[in-house]
């Protein structure tokens, strides 16, 4: 709550400083203009960080929420009669947006608004970030040629999204570079005329592998976000999974070893990282992926359930005899 300073009672002021013109201290010009600068003083108004912080917050979610109004608006009067727009028409005004929201984010980014604003600040640029990216790929697509234009808008995207992570470090603009990659590389797999389940899950486990490292905790590390990171590249993996999984029976146990490789690598990054999001993509990889290789290998999701509940319950044995009979500490020299 804003409270305002007690102001000086200006009575006890003026007999102090008559004191110190008797004392010498001071000429009689001198107090007197000492007296009418403390008279003529404003209040400073003192904010308590709790009402900053709030107050932060309110104008964040404003911002936000001004901001999709404005989007919302404008796409729906310009998607329903996009296609009707010449060729130059479309470059141009999705050109323009994508300079309009870069500008947002960098004004969001540099703005002199104080420390205790970066925070807000930063999101704020990233998710404009993230637009201006979705901006640059539309406006890459309408030039491109009818088989070019998701290369063309994923290679656009990334080019915006991947800089500005660098210059912004947020969730929205990592989320749209591992949409744009994971797009690119379908798009090179379609031109390959790759048909075979087994290729497609190989390379997009390797595209989770990578995501996953990035969150490797190092010094230096340009991925502020583990958990993010984590939960991308997982999902990716889980994907890959469960497709080559699916296929046939004689795939199924590649599909269950690259669950089982993902999930235990999940594990692994959260332990490192303490990012929470690092266990969905584990959990969901043990809920399904074990499930389906079983049913494929037994023909019979009957099966596959009592088969996956009984090796549940004896890891949950497991761990449970281990702490049980877990050695007590060493006592202390």
């Amino acid at each position: 709550m804003t409270t305002p300073e007690p102001s000086v009672p200006l009575i006890s002021v003026r007999t102090a400083l008559d004191g110190l013109v008797s004392d010498g201290v001071l000429s009689s010009a001198q107090a007197d203009q000492v007296n009418h600068r403390l008279a003529a003083a404003t209040v400073v108004p003192v904010v308590t960080p709790g009402e900053h912080r709030f107050r932060t917050r309110v104008v964040e979610v404003a911002g936000y929420l001004g901001g999709a109004m404005v989007l919302g608006g404008a796409a729906s009067i310009v998607v329903p009669t996009w296609d009707s727009f010449p060729a130059a028409a479309r470059f141009a005004l999705a050109l323009v947006a994508t300079i309009l929201l870069a500008g947002g984010a960098v004004a969001a980014r540099f703005a002199r608004l104080g420390d205790d604003t970066l925070g807000a600040r930063m999101r704020l640029a990233s998710a404009l970030g993230a637009l201006a990216s979705g901006a640059a790929a539309i406006a890459a697509a309408v030039p491109a040629a009818d088989p070019n234009e998701e290369l063309a808008a994923s290679v656009a995207a990334l080019v915006v999204a991947v800089p500005a992570y660098a210059l912004v470090r947020g969730a929205p603009l990592l989320g749209t570079a591992w949409l744009a990659s994971a797009l690119l590389v379908g798009d090179f797999l379609d031109r390959a005329d790759v048909d075979s389940i087994l290729p497609w899950g190989i390379v997009y486990a390797i595209v989770g592998a990578i995501w996953m490292l990035l969150a490797v905790p190092f010094r230096g590390s340009p991925v502020r976000e583990p958990g993010l990171a984590v939960l991308l590249g997982g999902l990716t993996g889980f994907g890959a999974a469960e497709a080559v999984t699916t296929d046939s029976k004689a795939l199924a146990v590649v599909g269950l070893v690259l669950g089982l490789a993902f999930a235990a690598g999940c594990f692994g990054l959260y332990l490192a990282t303490r990012r929470w999001p690092a266990l969905v993509p584990a959990v969901l990889i043990a809920l399904v992926v074990p499930a389906t290789a079983l049913a494929q290998i037994l023909d019979s999701f009957l099966a596959a359930g009592f088969a996956v509940a009984l090796v549940g319950l004896a890891l949950l044995a497991a761990g449970g005899v281990a702490l049980v009979h877990r050695r007590p500490p060493a006592p202390a020299a």
